[in-house]
This record gives structure tokens, C-alpha cells and sequence, in this order.
């Protein structure tokens, strides 16, 4: 997530430099040829080309409005995480306890308050793993935002091996069976609610505890399925396709018409078609870009949900609710960048 308020000029440029340079590129070639040539065919009527870009600016209107939709929507759940995660805190210090059986110490029950507690982070690490470093054929994935998410991963300290992440939270053994798993995050849950059973087996909590925890922990599962509904579906690609197409045939057209139009005013003027053209098609472009980036909110880029940053904050809240001292550092922004 970006946290400056406004964005700076080297980082839009970075993501559209290329396509500037094919836009003024394609206006020089346009305009010298005109004007060496006074070829009339290059010269077309700006109505049409102007009907063109007001269906564009509608089809883009359209798909930034459901980005950010689904953008804000990540967002929401990734709030109920937080408050579903707190709200597990406080109902592990309620429910577990040895009134039920005075067999079991003090420290025994702490040390299953801390169990359940560093099983509930693993998960969010695990699902956070699954949402970030899992590549989907319809994100971004060219070798200059790969190089750029390497960046980010290491500037923040990310962790891409998912059996390092878990180690601080689970043993060996449970690693090792869930990492196989096709959905480790799920599989975590599961475990949950095993322990819970064990734990009523031992009469440790009795069974309206156990009924609350286990719906608690479906609503986990709830928070985790929205999130992966929007990371497995993506923003409706012929839609998106559309777009693309009508906004490279305004592009190419562009010059065109604004040749017809700057001469008007004098033969001299249509030399300003290179630089207009390229700012009228950089703003469509870059409109375009911005929501593309945003349908997908969980790529591990700049303008994505910030999952390691809302993850540490939950791992430092339940860790200080069952009285653990030894807790990690919170994640703060770093040249502007949150994560």
C-alpha cells in the first residue's frame, strides 16, 4: 500500500515510460510524414476518433470502479481477520481454563493458550503466503514487476519458504503435513479444530466452549474464502481484453484527428500533436494501468492490501494477550511503501 499522499513522478513514469516513448514515436511518424508528404489520407475527421475515446473512457470508468471494488473488498476482509483474530484471543483467555478439571496446572494451560494461539498466527502467515506468492496466469507477472517484488520482499524481509515462516509457530511434524497439503492455511484450521476436540475429550472446556470456538473458527474459514475468491477469480478477462483493444485502435487514430484539428490554427501547429497526443494517450494508459493493479490486490506490490504489516499487528495483539513479552517488531511503511 502507498502511503504518500501524493504519488511521486519517478515511480508513475517507472511503470510507463515505455509506452510513452511508443506514443510520441508514433506521433513523430505520424506528423513528419504529413508534413513531408501532405498526404490528405492522414488527416481524418476528429468526430470519430472523439466517439472512440468518450466508449473508452466509459469502458475504463467501468473496470476502475469494479477494481477498486474488489481492491476495498480485500481490504473489509482482511479487517474481519483482525477482529475475528482478537475476538479468538479473548475467547481462548474466557473459555480455556482448569475449572472444569483441577488436574491441570496453571502453566498447562498457558502452554495450550500459547498453542492455539501460535497455530492461529501460522495460519494467517500460511494464507498470507498462499494470497502473495501464489501466481495466477492473469496477474502481472513481466520481468520487471518480478524484479521489483523481489525488492519489495527483501526491503520488508518477507519470507518465501513457508516451512521457515511456520518454524517459529509449529513443530516439525505438523509442518511437514501441511505443507503437502493443497490449501496449508485450511489444513491449520483443521488442526484447530482437533485440538479443541482433544481438549474437550480431557475436559479441559465442555461443550458450549467448544460449540463457540469452532464457530469462530468458521468464521476464519469465511474471511480466508473471501480472500481466495477474489485471488481465484479474476476481474471478467473479455471485459478487460475490450478495453485493451479499443484503447490501442484510439491511440493509433489519435494523431490522426488531432492533426486535422492543430492545423486549423496554422501549418506550424501540428507539431503540438506530439506532445498532446502523447499526454491525452498517457492518461488513458495509465488509467488503465492503475486499475489493472488494483483488481488484483494481493500481488505483492506497491498498491496491494498491506498483508505483512496487518499480520504482525495481529501476531503482536494475541501474542500481548496471553502475557508473551518476547514479541516482534510491528511493520512500518519504508519509502512511502507499506506492506
Amino acid at each position: 500500500m502507498y502511503t504518500e499522499f501524493i504519488n511521486p513522478t519517478r515511480t508513475a513514469l517507472s511503470f510507463s515510460r515505455n509506452q510513452i516513448i511508443v506514443y510520441l514515436v508514433w506521433s513523430a511518424i505520424v506528423v513528419c510524414t504529413y508534413y513531408f508528404t501532405e498526404w490528405p489520407l492522414l488527416s481524418i475527421p476528429f468526430l470519430p476518433v472523439s466517439l472512440i475515446g468518450t466508449a473508452l473512457a466509459f469502458f475504463l470508468g467501468f473496470k476502475s470502479n469494479a477494481a477498486y471494488d474488489r481492491l476495498y473488498e480485500s481490504r473489509k476482509n482482511y479487517g474481519s481477520i483482525v477482529n475475528d483474530s482478537r475476538a479468538w484471543s479473548i475467547m481462548l483467555n474466557t473459555y480455556i481454563t482448569n475449572q472444569f478439571n483441577k488436574d491441570v496446572s496453571e502453566e498447562e494451560i498457558q502452554a495450550i493458550k500459547l498453542e492455539l494461539t501460535n497455530r492461529h498466527i501460522a495460519w494467517m502467515y500460511a494464507h498470507k503466503f498462499n494470497l502473495r506468492l501464489k501466481r495466477q496466469p492473469w496477474e502481472r507477472d513481466q520481468k520487471y514487476h518480478n524484479k521489483f517484488r523481489e525488492r519489495l520482499q527483501e526491503t520488508f524481509s518477507i519470507e518465501t519458504d513457508l516451512k521457515k515462516s511456520l518454524s517459529r509457530y509449529l513443530d516439525e511434524k505438523e509442518i511437514s503435513e501441511i505443507v503437502r497439503c493443497a490449501n496449508p492455511a485450511t489444513q491449520l484450521l483443521n488442526n484447530q479444530g482437533k485440538r479443541l476436540a482433544e481438549l474437550r475429550a480431557a475436559n479441559i472446556i465442555e461443550e458450549l466452549r467448544l460449540i463457540e470456538l469452532q464457530k469462530q473458527i468458521n468464521q476464519l474459514l469465511d474471511d480466508q474464502g473471501r480472500n481466495e475468491r477474489i485471488k481465484n477469480f479474476p476481474y471478467p478477462l473479455q471485459f478487460s481484453f475490450m478495453l485493451k483493444i479499443s484503447l490501442r485502435i484510439f491511440s493509433l487514430l489519435l494523431p490522426f484527428a488531432l492533426i486535422t484539428e492543430l492545423n486549423k490554427q496554422g501549418e506550424y501547429f501540428i507539431w503540438l500533436t506530439i506532445p498532446f497526443s502523447a499526454i491525452i494517450n498517457w492518461i488513458f494508459y495509465f488509467s488503465e494501468r492503475n486499475s489493472e493493479y488494483s483488481e488484483n490486490p494481493f500481488q505483492g506490490l506497491i498498491y496491494d492490501v498491506p498483508m505483512t504489516n496487518i499480520t504482525r499487528a495481529i501476531e503482536i495483539d494475541m501474542l500481548q494477550a496471553i502475557g508473551v513479552t518476547d514479541i516482534p517488531e510491528p511493520v512500518t511503511a519504508k519509502n512511502g511503501v507499506l506492506m
